[in-house]
Order: C-alpha cells, then sequence, then structure tokens
C-alpha cells in the first residue's frame, strides 16, 4: 500500500465498533470548537486543539497576507476531509492506492459581501475532483469514491447548500462516479 499507513485498518475498525455500540446517539455526535480573535484588519487567529492558525486576506483586500483566508481554509477543509474520508473507507474495504490528490475549487459571488445587486455572497458551486492512482481495478477505486462522497462530512453538508459537482480521475483516466 502506497500512502496509507496499515495501522489504519484497526484502527478504523475500532472506531466502528465504538459507534455501534453506543447507548444513546448523543455518544455518536462529534463537535468540533474553534476559538477565533481578530487581530488585525482582516487579520484573526484561530485556537483549534493545540494549534494556532492565522488567517489573513491579501493585500489588495485590505489584509496583510499573513496566512490563508478564511475561504481558502473552507475550500481547504474539503480536501482534507475528503481524502481522510477517502483513505479509511479504503483501509476498510483492503484498497490498495499509491497517491490521492483532491483539488477543490469554490466559486462564489463576492459582490455580496458588499450589498451590491442584492447579491449573496455564497458559494454557486464547488468542484471536487479526486485523483486516485492505484493498480486495483477500477470500478473499486470508484466505489471508494462513492462511499467517500456519501460518508465525508463536508461533502454531504456542502451538497444540502450548493451544487457540488464530482470528478474522478484513476490513473489519469476520467472515470464516472
Amino acid at each position: 500500500m502506497g500512502v496509507v499507513s496499515t495501522n489504519l485498518k484497526p484502527i478504523c475498525q475500532a472506531m466502528v465498533r465504538n459507534l455501534q455500540s453506543a447507548k444513546s446517539s448523543e455518544e455518536t455526535l462529534g463537535a468540533v470548537k474553534v476559538d477565533a480573535e481578530l487581530v488585525s484588519d482582516q487579520g484573526s487567529i484561530s485556537k483549534i486543539k493545540t494549534f494556532t492558525v492565522v488567517s489573513d486576506e491579501p493585500e489588495t483586500s485590505g489584509g496583510k497576507n499573513a496566512g490563508p483566508s478564511p475561504l481558502g481554509y473552507f475550500i481547504s477543509s474539503i480536501g482534507f476531509c475528503q481524502n481522510l474520508t477517502f483513505a479509511r473507507q479504503a483501509a476498510l474495504l483492503g484498497l490498495d492506492f499509491d497517491a490521492l490528490e483532491t483539488t477543490v475549487i469554490g466559486r462564489w459571488e463576492r459582490k455580496g459581501q458588499f450589498g451590491i445587486d442584492d447579491a449573496e455572497p455564497s458559494f454557486r458551486e464547488i468542484t471536487v475532483e479526486m485523483k486516485v492512482i492505484s493498480k486495483q481495478p477500477i470500478e473499486r477505486v470508484a466505489e471508494v469514491t462513492r462511499l467517500t462522497r456519501i460518508r465525508c462530512p463536508l461533502h454531504t453538508t456542502l451538497a444540502k447548500a450548493t451544487k457540488v459537482t464530482d470528478r474522478l480521475l484513476i490513473n489519469g483516466q476520467d472515470v464516472a462516479i
């Protein structure tokens, strides 16, 4: 197996067992807490667990370019979540793969931030393109990708709110999912 540790399968199996044996739905809920503080005109720092993350806008938007923009983190989070969900599903199903790269592009209406033309500053479309290198049959990789789409918390949440377009490339070949 390429990028996924051999320890991932037993860890995922333990997570599944723990969730299946939960006595109440409260025990199965996940929670993410972030404390964000504005520290400059456009810059913020967030505390996430033991990590401090800096976010800022480019100078052209009034920031100091001290870190990625909030939307950059948002879009990155989709890619991160897709990757870890794919890795977990692959581990559970015994799918070996050599590489995984997810490209996410979000298109949103910038006029909405300034109240121009009654536009809403929401994302109009998010494209998620997963590129997988694997010696496994294409259909097995596509099945793990389909499961990733429906089991990734960010993907499923966003798909309820905006148009999400998915693409899958396996060994460079475009595959329908």
